[in-house]
C-alpha cells in the first residue's frame, strides 16, 4: 500500500482493475462532469492506457480502495451488500510530472456511486497530495475540473487548495459550454496546514 487514511487506501493498479476501470468511463453518470464518456472505450483501449501509465515518468496513477473492515463483504458502511475486500471504488493520480520545475497535476474518479459524498474521495486527495510531496518532493500541486462538478471542488478545497483561475466556456456539457476551474496548493502551504492539525 502507498498510502493508508481513515477509511481508504491507495495501491497501484493491477491488470484485473482494467475492466472495472472501463466501466467506469462508459458509465455516463461517472463522466457526466468529466473530459470522457464521448467515445466508447474498449477493454483493449483500456489496456493500453493501463500500460502506458505502467511505463510513464510523468504519471503516478494509483487505485483508492476502502480500508480492511470498510469494504469487506456484508461490512459495506455505505450500503448495498458490501464490496469484496480490496475492490476498486475509485482512481487518482499526479500526471504531466514537470521534475525540472517540480510541479503536477492531480485528476480523480470514484467510480462507485456509493461512495460519493462520503468522504472517500476527500480522504484520496489528501493520501495523494501527501505521496506527492512527500515522497515524488514536488513543489506545487494543481487540479482542474469542470465549473459544473462543485463536488470536485469541495473535496479539493477541504485540503487546502485555492483557486487560481477560471478558464470561461473550456468543456462543452450536455446543452452549453461551462468554465474550468484551476486550484492549485503549494508544499510550503501544505506543511503549515500539517502543521497546525488542518490537514
Amino acid at each position: 500500500m502507498f498510502r493508508s487514511g481513515h477509511q481508504t487506501r491507495l495501491r497501484a493498479l493491477k491488470a484485473e482493475d482494467i475492466p472495472v476501470w472501463r466501466d467506469w468511463f462508459n458509465s455516463a453518470e461517472v463522466t457526466r462532469n468529466m473530459n470522457k464518456g464521448m467515445f466508447p472505450v474498449s477493454e483493449e483501449r483500456q489496456r493500453e492506457i493501463f500500460d502506458s501509465l505502467v511505463r510513464s515518468r510523468s504519471d503516478v496513477q494509483l487505485g483508492v480502495v476502502l480500508k480492511e473492515g470498510e469494504g469487506r463483504a456484508g461490512a459495506d458502511p455505505y450500503g448495498g451488500g458490501g464490496y469484496e475486500e480490496g475492490s476498486l471504488v475509485g482512481i487518482v493520480g499526479i500526471h504531466k510530472i514537470d521534475w525540472i520545475h517540480r510541479t503536477g497535476d492531480m485528476s480523480i474518479v470514484i467510480g462507485e456511486a456509493r461512495c460519493r459524498g462520503r468522504g472517500v474521495g476527500t480522504e484520496a486527495i489528501a493520501l495523494m497530495t501527501a505521496h506527492g510531496f512527500e515522497k515524488l518532493n514536488l513543489r506545487k500541486i494543481t487540479a482542474g475540473m469542470w465549473a459544473t462538478n462543485e463536488g470536485s471542488r469541495r473535496s479539493f478545497e477541504k485540503n487546502g487548495y485555492l483557486h487560481e483561475a477560471t478558464i470561461k466556456e473550456s468543456f462543452f456539457c450536455e446543452s452549453g459550454y461551462v468554465d474550468e476551474y484551476r486550484l492549485g496548493i503549494f508544499r510550503a502551504d501544505w506543511e503549515s496546514m500539517r502543521k497546525e492539525g488542518r490537514g
